[in-house]
């Protein structure tokens, strides 16, 4: 669980239900089917804490749920995820990781 505080109420998310997270300065968005709330992490320390938890980086500004990411685009000039609808970018210096970790899912036929 993440403790959100949002106009004086402290909310409660559940990390499941964090589709991807947008840096925002020192700040992070998190977003979810629902709705979008900031809380004052660096994105670098979501990406230590959540790597476990099935989150990557795409880009500076971008870690999103892999079990979220819905297709990806690996176009030359823009390659790209689709997460609840949203196209995020992935920069060229985290596109290997990302491929990896998405051939990692594949399931292939057994020999």
């Amino acid at each position: 669980m993440i403790t959100v505080d949002q106009g004086g109420t402290t909310r409660m998310i559940r990390r499941d239900d964090v589709t991807y997270v947008q840096a925002q300065g020192d700040y992070a968005r998190l977003h979810t089917a629902d709705a979008s709330y900031l809380i004052r992490v660096p994105l670098a320390d979501l990406e230590q804490q959540w790597a476990e938890a099935g989150f990557i980086r795409t880009h500076r500004s971008y870690l999103v749920a892999l079990k979220h990411v819905q297709s990806m685009k690996l176009t030359a000039d823009k390659p790209s995820v689709s997460v609840a609808g949203a196209g995020l970018p992935i920069s060229r210096r985290h596109l290997p990781t990302v491929r990896e970790k998405l051939e990692a899912t594949r399931i292939r036929p057994q020999a």
